[in-house]
């Protein structure tokens, strides 16, 4: 005992003697200079050597295994006295160098200045050998960077093809997708391979997933090993030259293992080696890995369990790692030959992972290796340090986690010498210059945890993977202003108006200290001190503007992962930067922007360094410009308003509308007051679209209001004043008028707009008939019609726009901008009935009007005839044609073919919905259900005079009167005149002038402009600023729009007035001098006129929908032609240009409007062939056709047989060639009529099933032609380049002898046109991955574009199936399904399997009556709850839901109970599941439910469920399905479900429940027993009682009748009934009274009473609190157990452990070591019982001891007194009793003390100061 105690002083001793010594050797020092200092050395040598012994053993406590080595003991000391002599002797080897003159680069000078101090000193120090010395502080830096130097990254962002890793001191490498594994570098091959093979092929069955995604790899913030593969060529950074670009620089990295692992010793892997691997295949049991140690000879596998915990803890959104997936892993084992490893990837244990081992070479040193190390030297900017005993590294101050030191004082302080650490490498350099180890401190870096970011956009996700808190908590902490806490510090951007200078870091910039917080380090870089034109500033840590203690505004501009150092700027444009962030834009912001990029889809503008915004196309200007591209150049500086601010996209929305940038109104940027969505407020808003009940209008921010009641016409696009009328906050409404008379109250507004009450129509259609002339008012206006009650019947009718007038575009837009409510047609058509809802459609087109005017009408198809001329208008178009109506709901075909007398590609180009047409009747088919009609639109066989009811000019006059209006305008009256305009600019498409000439009607504020080939003949005088004559060309009165000439043959008498401004005065004179002889022209006009005189006129200008011409036979006076006909509304660009000559007769002359010419013919545009009636005009040859027959592309029709040559097969097509030019493709489903016979296993074997192989020429059917890059059906006039068309065949024998119409309805066969129950013989196309609850789906190919969807539930009721569908579902297979349901909503067809199936595979269940107990099923997790785990498991049954009596998929629900997960219950039963994963259970209880729908059935995955052959004494917790299957005494494991006042219940099983009283909770007393059992919590009980007859059970949760529980040094306690009478016992005081000391076992439930004559065998007084403390540690014999009053007597005598005392000694003393390890478990203890305690406690515990003690002292009596004689009172000194040795008590005791609940009540004044006092004694002990 006395040995053992004297253990703590000796080290107390040792430790006070090395204090004393250090100190004294440092005054010393001080003292006397070097020499002296080195003969005293020889006295320091012991301290020294106590040093090392005191390393030693905190390198064991620290870390147990790091630095561990298999050096002989010869060898160790030897080792061991070289780093004590190092220590020892280390400055004499530096001398008195400073760390200043230790960082000056070595020069050729610097070698002989070292050799000189060294010989100086040579006298004076022991000069060590060269592998010696500690190396100097490295940092890194990019010039320091040598190639294939390894460091460890942290991945930063993860782009296509490409990782962008962040390394130490803010240096940027970046990885691409070929130097990242091997087996990713060929999937990345493959990839490009077939990328080629698609272009040759056009398979357009390739499936959309990217299997290179580098997303499902990686994950921001990732740890990984990097080689530097490739400097960059510019080291102008290095060199300290100014950079331009704003970007660090990137260097070029490898993470593929060859290239990390290749140099290490293969004998140097050991347990705890951290390796660089990737995923070379994936197995049933694990994966297997690449690691590239010795040329890949070595292999490893990661067994599926080990890399779980990986994909959990940071994948979470993969189910299991990817071939080409790159992991760090640990090596667990190494086989015997060395050959193979067993690695692990559990986070846990790779970031605590370390060498067993020291390495026999430094080679092996690897990035993110744990390490110990021993301090060697410390430095004014970091630390030398040694590991394992030979490998010299450095950290310099941001690694040691001290950026704040200012000398090498602090660093001393903390990292004394000798002190071993724990570290991980961060970089290694093994050059022929010398070799490099850095490593780090950092906490981060130590735990291999990620820390956050703390700017980038990775925020949440990076912040959420370095901790446990939710997404909302840490997005709530981000975005809570003035808060810094250390998970989210500082966001990107933010501006800290207070930063302190830590420290000047050399030349490099400084280090601050953020304001309000420590916790967080900002560094600057000395280009962003200053200005970037300004030279950079010098830096010193006493002086100048940046020295120690200053303060500085500064700018958050980044993070370094790896160093966790938020970069700053302290510029002052950065830091007063109005927009830095997206976060410092709002919507409505007015911001000056600089056009980035010209777009066709807009324009790209920089608003600041690091913000761009977007201005849509539709946005740039207020009315649509024609060459925005002019306008918006690269450069230019322009004033935009923030649109929209979209945070999640970063991205800004920009307007540069003149209407909203100029804009001084409220801007409304959401749906509250406070988003300035006030009643009566007045704004600026842009129309969206119209709609039924008005328009649609945005405004800022998404925020959009309906238009109610308007007045004018709104268009799309346009940007209006609104007023706001009501807003709606909760239901996102807005509702606004556009009238802003502010005269008007919003009272008097909304009692306006109030809905009328609805009219009332009559339903008596009888008074009107198709044809019938009519007239009405307008009630309502829709977007696409207006609704009338007709005069006189009161019918509702309908008008929709397009009958508004036979003009369409901006003219019917005109028309329909002057209809509303009330507007009256006086001439209407009927021109068809529905009876059913009692409504007519009436139109307004001024051609059928007259047609009905003038009987024209045809009322029924009976009364059509070949040869009648009749007006229609479009109905619909389709690819072969467009179907005519007529009145009377009359409908025709015009073919294709018939549309027009050129060539036509499509019907859109030539006609619109709705549009007027004149139709000849071609033909007229009869029939039982009415005659089909077919029409002619060409303009040679329509002949409009044979319609007897309309002129050839009336489309022309209409056009213009409804252009013009009745009266005209003045400003028309301008044209053909001659006038004075000023150029204002000048480009290369024409000229833009504004008018000079006062006298002119047109104002001066009109916008005019001059074609290039209008000003061609004066382009010289158009200098900016020349007055010039010009003609009047045409007028835009609403746009202020002026089109002139310069033409010498328009413009008479030109002169350049330039040098003369028009005078004020003599208007009339000058008017004469400008304007033409108009009187002339007039007349001859007139004349012409009369005479219907053809003349020849010249095209001017072209426009949408009509030309501008000049008569040069009639004084090239200015008249304007129709572009457009009926039957033509093709534009007119291609058919007309500028300078054309064509002939057409004047049909109208009228002051005030424009004269109009009838063109007598259009252009001939028909080519040379055309005219000639080649047979062959317009077709495009083929090249060398397989079939002889074929001569040109056009002759591939659909259903002709022809030959093809099978050029490959890919996927599930094969790929054709029909000539050199001519492509075609035969789908896997066009092959065979039936099911396929033979066996197959892959699509080429169907293919050659079928007779398909490649280099055969088959005979094909053509089913028609579809684009190559859009699966879509192609007509067979389109003029697409025959290499970018795909020819559709088949090979079907049914279909090889069908019809067209059969051929059509393959080619045309999709989801809309399947029908439930048809059955296909289709083939797997693959494997739908799971998707929300659906789980997966195997897809099946039905046809040339129609894929259907098998559930893999109702595929396979096989859990090995459904494990791995590709298995058996592989591409290629046949397979019978049948369609049990189309989805119109998502056009999905569903299946079900049918007739043979594929082989080898189980149906599902067949029959909802198989869900039966027993039965096994296959389950897919859908939700997981707290209680219960929720799946789906597939069946096929029939079922007569919505009248369908086709089989369907049926899911049905299953419930898995925490009962039926595994046969040994936990408290976390479904922590090792996730949603979406498969099961395989068995049906523990029947089906329930009458409805199919809501079918539910419960389930078991238990093993001895699924396996009925396990012993029963492997289940530790057997299924308890009723009170019958439990017995009195057994012990059961449940959970709470509800606690109450009188007891808890807990559940046993599915339907079992028990019931614990409150006394049987807890042998001690619970203050708050709800909090204590909470529903949920999973416990042990005892059955007490069993009532089989009431189903009721009684339990008990005491621990003590429990028992089997493990104790907090892994040892089970025991009940009292299981302790015998004289058994030693080990336990800890608890509580002290005047009668006894109360002590707990460490294996026992309950607390013994050793009474105060069982303390001492001595007579004399006994003072127990004079003796002990609570928290001693004492041994005690079991004098007395009473299980049924649950008392324990004890006996704490010395005699009782005299015999046999070195024995007991031996076996029952308390190692240290094991001291040590229960210490924590000892302190959670205590602490637990003093929160547990109470004085009501005590009081009862008290008077139950006594009662104990009484019962106890009266049973000891006797062998008191019978000890007393035998034993010499005067001999024995008072005894305390048995304990063990005081240093173990102090340091128990200390921490029992401190928190021991029990004591509280008898703890005095003196007793608290002496658990202070060993409190404080402890905690000293513990920093020591």
């Amino acid at each position: 005992m006395a040995g053992t105690r004297e253990k703590p002083a000796a080290k107390a001793g040792t430790e006070k003697k090395q204090r004393t010594d250090k100190k004294a050797g440092a005054e010393k020092k001080h003292r006397t200079d070097k020499k002296a200092g080195a003969e005293k050395n020889p006295s320091a040598e012991k301290p020294h050597s106590e040093k090392k012994a005191a390393r030693t053993a905190s390198e064991a406590v620290d870390f147990p295994r790091g630095g561990a080595s298999g050096l002989t003991p010869l060898e160790f000391r030897e080792v061991s006295r070289q780093a004590e002599q190092e220590v020892l002797f280390s400055d004499g080897v530096t001398g008195d160098q400073s760390d200043k003159k230790r960082r000056l680069p070595e020069t050729a000078d610097a070698p002989k200045k070292h050799k000189k101090k060294s010989k100086k000193a040579a006298g004076d120090t022991v000069q060590l050998p060269e592998d010696e010395r500690v190396n100097l502080v490295e940092s890194l830096s990019l010039k320091k960077l040598s190639k294939g130097a390894l460091v460890l990254g942290c991945i930063a962002s993860i782009e296509e093809l490409e990782l962008r890793v962040s390394l130490p001191n803010g240096l940027l490498g970046t990885v691409p997708i070929t130097s990242i594994s091997p087996e990713l570098t060929v999937l990345v091959e493959k990839a490009a391979e077939a990328a080629d093979d698609s272009d040759d092929a056009m398979d357009v069955d390739s499936s959309d997933d990217d299997p290179l995604d580098l997303k499902t790899r990686f994950f921001i913030g990732q740890y990984v090993k990097c080689a530097i593969a490739d400097l960059p060529a510019d080291q102008s950074v290095a060199s300290g030259k100014k950079k331009k670009s704003k970007t660090a620089p990137r260097l070029e990295l490898t993470l593929i293992p060859e290239e990390i692992n290749s140099r290490i010793d293969p004998d140097d892997i050991c347990e705890g080696v951290i390796v660089t691997a990737s995923v070379k295949s994936v197995e049933d049991r694990g994966y297997v890995l690449t690691t590239g140690i010795s040329g890949n000879k070595i292999s490893a596998f990661l067994p599926t369990s080990e890399a779980q915990a990986w994909i959990d803890r940071w994948m979470p959104q993969i189910t299991e790692l990817k071939p080409g997936q790159l992991v760090e892993a640990a090596v667990t084992s190494v086989s015997d030959d060395r050959r193979s490893l067993r690695v692990t990837i559990d986070p846990a244990v790779v970031s605590q992972a370390t060498v067993k081992d020291t390495y026999k070479t430094m080679a092996s040193v690897q990035p993110g290796q744990l390490v110990s190390a021993t301090v060697m030297k410390a430095w004014d900017r970091g630390l030398s340090l040694r590991f394992m005993g030979f490998y010299d590294c450095s950290a310099d101050l941001n690694g040691l986690g001290m950026p704040a030191a200012r000398s090498k004082a602090d660093v001393e302080k903390k990292y004394p010498l000798g002190k071993v650490v724990p570290v991980r490498v961060l970089y290694v350099s093994l050059t022929a210059a010398g070799k490099v180890i850095i490593v780090s401190r950092m906490p981060h870096i130590l735990a291999f945890k990620p820390r956050p970011a703390l700017t980038g956009y990775e925020l949440p996700a990076a912040a959420h993977l370095a901790s446990d808190k939710a997404h909302s908590d840490i997005s709530a902490a981000a975005n809570e202003k003035g808060k810094i806490d250390k998970m989210w510090p500082i966001p990107y951007g933010t501006v800290l108006d207070d930063c302190i200078v830590l420290s000047v870091v050399g030349t490099i910039g400084l280090a601050l200290q953020v304001p309000a917080t420590k916790a967080v380090t900002a560094f600057a870089k000395v280009a962003q001190l200053v200005e970037e034109d300004e030279p950079a500033p010098k830096l010193n840590k006493y002086s100048g503007p940046f020295h120690v203690g200053t303060r500085h505004r500064a700018r958050v501009v980044g993070y370094d992962a790896i160093d966790a150092v938020v970069r700053v700027s302290l510029r002052p444009s950065m830091v007063n930067e109005k927009f830095l962030t997206i976060d410092d834009v709002y919507p409505g912001a007015a911001v000056n922007g600089t056009i980035k990029v010209f777009r066709e889809n807009g324009v790209e503008i920089t608003i600041s360094s690091t913000l761009h915004g977007f201005i849509h196309k539709q946005h740039l200007a207020d009315v649509a410009l024609k060459h925005p591209e002019l306008q918006f150049k690269a450069g230019k500086q322009i004033a935009c308003r923030v649109l929209k601010v979209l945070h999640e996209q970063r991205s800004i929305l920009l307007t540069t509308r003149k209407s909203l940038v100029q804009s001084k109104l409220p801007i409304v940027t959401g749906y509250t007051e406070a988003e300035g969505a006030v009643p009566g407020a007045i704004t600026q808003a842009v129309v969206d679209r119209v709609v039924d009940n008005g328009a649609i209008v945005n405004f800022y921010q998404g925020a959009h209001g309906l238009v109610v009641g308007g007045s004018k016409r709104l268009e799309p696009g346009k940007s209006i004043k609104c007023r706001i009328l009501t807003c709606d906050s909760e239901r996102r409404r807005i509702r606004v008028t556009d009238n802003v008379d502010e005269a008007v109250s919003l009272d008097e507004l909304l009692a306006k707009l109030a809905p009328a009450r609805p009219t009332e129509f009559s339903t008596d259609i009888s008074q009107v008939a198709p044809g019938q002339i009519v007239s009405g008012a307008v009630v309502r206006i829709r977007s696409e019609s207006a609704m009338l009650t007709l005069d006189g019947s009161k019918l509702c009718a309908v008008l929709p726009t397009g009958h508004y007038s036979d003009h369409r575009g901006a003219i019917a837009d005109k028309i329909a901008a002057r209809i509303g409510v009330n507007t009256r047609f006086e001439e209407l058509v009927v021109v068809s009935i529905n009876a059913e809802r009692g409504r007519v459609m009436v139109s307004a087109k001024p051609a059928l009007v007259k047609a009905a005017k003038a009987g024209r009408i045809v009322t029924s198809s009976r009364e059509v005839t070949t040869g009648m001329t009749l007006i229609g208008w479009v109905k619909k178009l389709a690819t072969f044609g467009a179907f005519i109506s007529f009145p009377g709901s009359v409908s025709a075909l015009a073919p294709l073919e018939l549309l027009s007398d050129r060539y036509v590609s499509a019907p859109e180009d030539l006609l619109q919905p709705d549009q007027t047409v004149i139709a000849y009747v071609s033909s007229v088919e009869e029939s039982a259900d009415g005659n089909k009609i077919r029409v002619s639109l060409k303009r040679s066989a329509v002949d409009i005079s044979a319609t007897q009811c309309i002129d050839p000019a009336d489309f022309l006059l209409g056009y213009f009167g409804e252009l013009e209006g009745a009266a005209g305008e003045p400003v028309l009256g301008e044209i053909g005149r001659q006038t004075i305009v000023k150029v204002k600019q000048k480009h290369p498409y024409g000229v833009v002038v504004t008018p000079a000439d006062e006298s002119a009607a047109i104002s001066a504020e009109a916008s005019g402009f001059i074609t290039a080939e209008q000003a061609k003949d004066r382009i010289d005088e158009c200098k900016e600023g020349a007055l010039l004559t010009a003609c009047v060309l045409d007028v835009d009165p609403e746009k202020a729009i002026v089109d002139y000439s310069l033409r010498s043959a328009l413009v008479s008498g030109s002169a350049n007035l330039s040098a003369a401004t028009p005078a004020k005065k003599g208007k009339a004179s000058k008017r004469s001098k400008t304007a033409t002889n108009g009187d002339i022209s007039q007349k001859v006009l007139t004349d012409a006129l009369h005479k219907k005189q053809e003349t020849p006129v010249v095209v001017e200008v072209v426009k949408e929908d009509y030309l501008v011409l000049s008569m040069p036979a009639l004084n090239n006076a200015i008249a304007f032609a129709m572009t457009k006909t009926y039957n033509d509304r093709s534009k007119p660009f291609m058919r007309f240009k500028v300078g054309q000559r064509l002939s057409g007769t004047p049909v109208r002359i009228e002051t005030n409007k424009r004269t109009l010419v009838l063109l007598q013919s259009e252009p001939d545009t028909a080519s040379a062939a055309t005219k000639k009636n080649d047979a062959t005009a317009g077709k495009r040859p083929v090249k060398e056709p397989v079939d002889s027959a074929i001569g040109f592309f056009e002759d591939y029709q659909p259903g002709l047989v022809t030959q093809a040559k099978v050029k490959s097969i890919k996927g599930t097509q094969a790929n054709l060639d029909l000539a050199a030019n001519v492509k075609g493709r035969l789908h896997i489903t066009e092959l065979v009529d039936g099911p396929l016979d033979a066996v197959v296993k892959s699509p080429v074997d169907v293919f050659a099933a079928a007779g398909v192989r490649v280099g055969d020429t088959i005979e094909v059917k053509i089913l028609g032609w579809h684009d190559a890059k859009v699966y879509k059906f192609l007509p067979i006039t389109h003029r697409t380049s025959p290499l970018k068309t795909v020819i559709e065949t088949t090979i079907c024998p049914s279909k090889m002898a069908a019809s067209a119409e059969a051929d059509d309805e393959a080619k045309l066969m999709s989801w809309k046109n399947v029908k439930p129950g048809r059955v296909f013989n289709g083939f797997v196309k693959g494997i739908q991955e799971s998707s929300g609850s659906e789980g997966a789906a195997v897809l099946v190919s039905l046809g040339l574009s129609l894929i259907g969807q098998l559930p893999l539930l109702a595929a396979t009721n096989s859990y090995e199936v459904a494990s791995h569908p590709a298995r058996y579902f592989f591409p290629g297979a046949p397979i019978e399904v049948e369609v049990s349901s189309v989805d119109k909503k998502h056009r999905v067809v569903h299946l079900v399997p049918h007739g043979s199936y594929i082989a080898g595979v189980d149906r599902s269940i067949a029959s909802v009556d198989q869900l039966v107990a027993g039965t096994r099923v296959v389950a897919y997790i859908t939700n997981i709850a707290s209680a219960v785990m929720f799946t789906k498991i597939g069946a096929v049954v029939q079922t007569t839901a919505s009248g369908s009596t086709e089989p369907q998929a049926l899911l049905v629900q299953g419930k898995i109970d925490v009962f039926d997960v595994a046969d040994t219950l936990s408290e976390t039963p479904f922590a090792a599941f996730k949603k979406g994963q498969l099961l395989e259970a068995v049906v523990v209880q029947d089906a329930t439910g009458d409805d199919l729908a809501a079918m539910k059935v419960r389930l078991s995955i238990r093993p001895s469920a699924l396996n009925s052959e396990i012993p029963a004494q492997d289940i530790t917790d057997p299924a308890i399905t009723s009170v019958a299957d439990l017995s009195v005494g057994q012990i059961v494991h449940g959970f709470v479900k509800h606690t109450s006042a009188v007891g808890c219940f807990v559940a046993l099983g599915r339907n079992v429940t028990g019931r614990a009283l409150i006394s049987e909770l807890s042998d001690e007393y619970i203050r708050d027993v709800k909090s204590a059992f909470p529903a949920g919590k999973f416990v042990a009980a005892v059955v007490t009682n069993v009532d089989i007859g009431r189903e009721r059970v009684s339990l008990s949760l005491r621990p003590s009748q429990v028992g089997a529980t493990t104790g907090s040094g892994g040892e089970k306690k025991r009940r009292l009934d299981q302790i015998e009478v004289g058994e030693t016992l080990k336990g800890t005081i608890t509580r002290i009274e005047d009668y006894g000391v109360f002590v707990r076992p460490d294996d026992a439930f309950s607390t013994g009473l050793c009474y105060v004559r069982e303390i001492a065998d001595s007579d004399a007084p006994v003072d127990p609190k004079a003796l002990y403390e609570v928290g001693d540690r004492v041994l005690a014999k079991v004098l007395k157990v009473d299980a049924e009053n649950n008392k324990l007597a004890l006996g704490l005598k010395s005699s009782y452990f005299a015999e046999g005392s070195d024995d007991e000694d031996s076996d029952d003393e308390i190692s240290d070591d094991e001291d040590t390890d229960n210490e924590e478990s000892e302190i959670a203890e205590s602490n637990n019982d003093e929160a547990g305690s109470d004085e009501s406690d005590d009081e009862a515990n008290e008077s139950s001891d006594d009662e104990a003690a009484e019962s106890s002292d009266e049973e000891s009596d006797a062998s008191d007194d019978e000890g007393d004689s035998e034993v010499n009172n005067l001999a024995l000194a008072v005894s305390g009793g048995f304990r063990w040795n005081e240093g173990e008590d102090d340091e128990a005791g200390s921490q029992a003390s401190a928190s021991d609940a029990d004591s509280d009540a008898s703890d005095d004044e003196t007793s608290s100061k002496a658990k202070k006092n060993k409190r404080s004694k402890m905690q000293k002990i513990s920093q020591d």
